[in-house]
């Protein structure tokens, strides 16, 4: 049986009269081109604007590591194939980690160190 009260809220909400910016990550499919201690080569098919921020999840063996990066540079290579979603854009960008936990940066360094890097 429904109330005919007004559900009232946990907390007070502001509303703005004005539009105001905010961003929202979402998940997209990427293929890490190459890796260092300090970023990445990505190759994706949606817009990563340089100077913009985004969160890089590696599978390192049976580690997986989630990093806050910065967009370095970003330029579109080609097409994208037509079973891929995105904006029909191939893109690769350089991405530079934020910063890393002590246990991120040693599953990182050591995956690095296993193959010669």
């Amino acid at each position: 049986m429904e109330s005919d009260k007004p559900v009232r809220r946990q907390h007070a909400r502001l509303t703005f009269t004005q539009a105001v910016s905010g961003a929202v990550t979402a998940s997209h499919d990427v293929h890490v081109l190459d890796i260092s201690q300090e970023g990445a080569r990505i190759e994706h098919t949606i817009l990563l604007r340089p100077g913009g921020t985004c969160y890089l999840r590696l599978p390192l063996d049976q580690h997986v590591i989630t990093a806050n990066c910065r967009v370095v540079w970003s330029q579109a290579v080609g097409r994208a194939p037509h079973e891929q979603l995105g904006a029909n854009l191939l893109y690769h960008s350089g991405l530079e980690f934020g910063t890393l936990t002590r246990d991120m940066r040693t599953v990182l360094e050591g995956y690095l160190q296993a193959r010669g890097v």
